[in-house]
């Protein structure tokens, strides 16, 4: 769309419905490339794994939780204000909430390398993967055995809209739409 223009927007067959310009079945669509032509172009040393690179990732990752854990006891108290409505109420909801984004966002860097322990890309042991992806799950209170095992059941079936493990959508005759969506 340009100044004062229209976009170029493609218009609905049925009223009310987007619909997608692109066609993968149309021969005169682009051709996607295959996962090993992906592949072939991303540097090997992408795919090194790294003991010494994985667990300084872990160790990043725990002094930044140990930080912020010192830096807010230091100027939050743990008990709630007489007033919640008064200027140190308002202080310290907002500082408990700066919190937990902040320890929120630095764990989810321990869930991604315990993710991928049980994907076997932390380390090339698998050993090591084991140990390090069931004391991390441990500290986030999820079960690395059981949790690896119905992961690989979802990557078995990623995006199958049947038999998919998670995030598994309904349907359009479930949403009470035509066989087509």
């Amino acid at each position: 769309m340009g100044k004062g223009g229209e976009a170029n927007v493609q218009k609905a067959s049925v009223e009310g419905v987007w619909t997608s310009p692109y066609r993968p079945l149309d021969p005169k669509a682009p051709e996607l490339p295959s996962k090993g032509e992906i592949k072939a172009v991303i540097p090997k040393e992408c795919f090194d794994r790294s003991y010494i690179h994985s667990m300084w990732f872990v160790l990043r990752d725990s002094l930044m939780a140990g930080a912020l854990v010192y830096a807010t006891n230091a100027v939050l108290s743990t008990e709630v204000p007489s007033n919640l409505l008064s200027t140190e109420g308002l202080t310290w909801f907002a500082g408990w909430n700066f919190y937990a984004f902040w320890m929120g966002t630095i764990l989810t860097g321990h869930w991604v390398l315990a993710h991928e322990c049980g994907h076997g890309a932390f380390s090339p042991s698998k050993t090591f993967n084991d140990i390090w992806g069931f004391v991390m799950h441990q500290a986030l209170l999820v079960p690395y055995f059981a949790w690896q095992y119905s992961h690989a059941k979802h990557h078995k079936r990623t995006n199958n809209l049947m038999d998919g493990e998670s995030h598994v959508p309904t349907t359009g005759q479930e949403n009470g739409l035509g066989p087509n969506g």
